[in-house]
């Protein structure tokens, strides 16, 4: 049967890639468009915190994982930024490229406090042009 869809929307970043088992082959099998949203895993991938860091309770962060759940994320970020991430790349802009060079993804949502998150985040592409590598 037709779908009369043309893109789709989902979670996609380096920290939750279950996407790539069927989501993303379907995608590109269908032809649809994928647009990213929480590229930068909530805040994990956007450089501002370290193993330890405490969220507060009232913040999305503080409820949505459990202190150790956060610690386990951002070690994992730590691991990344040490084996991935090319020195002197910051790793928030280093993770909008990665979601960007799967072939199946048309773009990314971020999401921006401000402008200068936002020129950060557009300089992603130069990652991307210069051959910035994707795992899949």
């Amino acid at each position: 049967p037709r779908m009369n869809v043309e893109a789709i929307q989902m979670v996609y970043n380096r920290l939750q890639r279950e996407p790539e088992a069927r989501m993303l082959p379907l995608c590109r099998e269908l032809n649809l468009g994928v647009l990213a949203r929480v590229p930068l895993a909530s805040g994990f991938l956007s450089g501002k915190y370290r193993p330890g860091h405490r969220f507060d309770p009232g913040e999305v962060r503080g409820v949505w994982f459990k202190p150790e759940e956060a610690d386990a994320m951002l070690e994992e970020v730590e691991r990344i930024r040490r084996e991935e991430v090319p020195e002197g790349v910051p790793i928030g802009r280093w993770a909008l490229a990665w979601v960007l060079r799967h072939p199946a993804v048309s773009c990314v949502i971020p999401g921006v406090k401000d402008a200068s998150q936002v020129r950060d985040n557009a300089a992603a592409v130069e990652l991307i042009e210069s051959g910035h590598p994707q795992d899949c």
